[in-house]
């Protein structure tokens, strides 16, 4: 295959990690707030203040910069007091969240990647996203995966398990629904997918919409290539230690050093992986590191191949080219890799996804794959896709969360089908004013 692995692939095929949790955070339990609830199943009368916020790669805190609303938000309301039971299903931590206005609906939470299982604290009341879910009446139940990393194949499994325990326990919901940040947008899709009848529909937010394959051999791609330049700044993608942290603030800051000492070549780097600025690609880069090894140690083999790829898209794409080392993949480990998840297309149940307009690790183009599949098949109909003009990974504000499962409702019950674009309610991105022509009616 010929293309550019981190603009071009993209553009052929109109296309995290520390994760996305329920804040878009790569966290392994509940972000503090106020003390709730105990082990075991118990009202939690006490309001969720506002929880301290952690930021996977690329987001706001990055020097890819953020878009700041047009105008401060209205206070939000307070926050539904809940009835929280946390345990164990099969060595999965798991918890659910009954508000005290509940529907009888309820939300099915797919985590983002996390490099450990997440474990619930019952001190910690729920998110601040999930709080907005919890006040529009519906049940939320979450599990935390029985282990970390690309858990895809647990995560189904271990979620289905919570699903057929919440409807033994508190009853068989009126309807329920799917909602995901990041790899839980992907699972949100294979649920969707492979259970539609199970769903009324799913909400994906800044979700691998696209096959886990193409997904992460782009990201594979960019890392040899820094390699290429870079040499021995970062382990060798075939001997990753264990020790290895994928959020290790020194080893990002020494990549950026680097990134910043040689321009020219840093610059052929982000072009490739179509990424702003060199801290950006700094978060990207140890990220993607810690989620090879993740992945090879899952798939029991190498299931990265670049051998069949030529790089362009650069300004000296044949002195990349010339230097990139070349790996073959294993086909077993290759088909692992694709087995989860590469998403069908077969959608029968409403999705709508949201994602930011700037997204260094999983780009907003990697639902257009998602969408002229759909379409291909004849089920484009069931798919729509939003923004928020906000730059970083899964940098959907609790707020605009809220929003978009408004629209996913108003969907399902009302058959108003979201208008792709812009995200309603959301601040419209700033007017900017060109300037005037220095010589009116004559060519510039």
């Amino acid at each position: 295959m010929s293309g550019n692995p981190g603009r071009a692939i993209w553009l052929f095929l109109l296309l995290l990690a520390a994760s996305a949790s329920a804040q878009t955070t790569p966290v392994t339990r509940d972000q503090p707030a106020v003390a709730q609830a105990t082990p075991g199943t118990h009202a939690s009368p006490s309001p969720a203040a506002p929880a301290p916020v952690t930021h996977p790669p690329g987001s706001t805190t990055s020097s890819a910069g953020t878009t700041p609303p047009a105008t401060a938000p209205p206070p939000a309301p307070p926050p539904i007091p809940v009835q929280t039971e946390i345990g164990h299903i099969d060595g999965a931590s798991f918890r659910i969240d009954i508000p005290k206005n509940w529907n009888h609906g309820l939300v099915l939470y797919f985590h983002g990647y996390q490099p450990t299982p997440q474990t619930f604290d019952p001190k910690y009341p729920p998110t601040r996203v999930l709080q907005e879910i919890l006040n529009r009446g519906y049940a939320v139940a979450r599990s935390g995966y029985a282990v970390g990393g690309w858990a895809v194949p647990q995560a189904a499994t271990e979620t289905e398990s919570l699903r057929r325990y919440f409807r033994k326990k508190y009853g068989q919901p009126h309807e329920t629904f799917l909602m995901g940040h990041s790899m839980g947008g992907l699972l949100t899709v294979m649920g969707l997918e492979q259970d539609p009848k199970d769903y009324a529909g799913g909400l994906a937010l800044c979700g691998v919409l696209a096959p886990a394959d193409l997904v992460m051999q782009r990201a594979f791609a960019n890392r040899v290539a820094f390699d290429a330049f870079f040499p021995g700044v970062l382990p060798d993608v075939e001997h990753i230690p264990p020790s290895f942290m994928m959020n290790d603030i020194p080893t990002i800051t020494n990549v950026q050093k680097n990134l910043d000492a040689n321009a020219d070549q840093a610059a052929l780097v982000r072009d490739l992986a179509n990424i702003h600025a060199n801290r950006g690609l700094a978060e990207v880069l140890v990220f993607n590191t810690f989620v090879i090894e993740d992945l090879r140690l899952k798939s029991g083999g190498n299931p990265f191949d670049n051998t069949n790829l030529v790089y362009n898209g650069t300004a000296n794409d044949a002195l990349l080219n010339q230097r990139v080392h070349r790996y073959a993949a294993d086909p077993d480990a290759y088909r692992f890799l694709a087995n989860w998840y590469s998403p069908t297309g077969n959608l029968h149940r409403k999705l709508l996804e949201v994602h930011t307009i700037y997204d260094p690790l999983v780009p907003a183009s990697t639902t257009g794959w998602y969408n002229e599949l759909t379409r291909r098949l004849g089920n484009g109909d069931q798919f729509v896709e939003q923004y928020v003009d906000r730059d970083g990974h899964c940098n959907v504000t609790a707020d605009q969360t809220g929003l978009a499962f408004d629209e996913l409702l108003s969907w399902v019950h009302d058959n108003q089908r979201p208008t792709p674009g812009l995200l309603p309610g959301s601040p419209p991105p700033p007017e900017k004013n060109p300037p005037k022509p220095k010589n009116p009616g004559k060519p510039e």
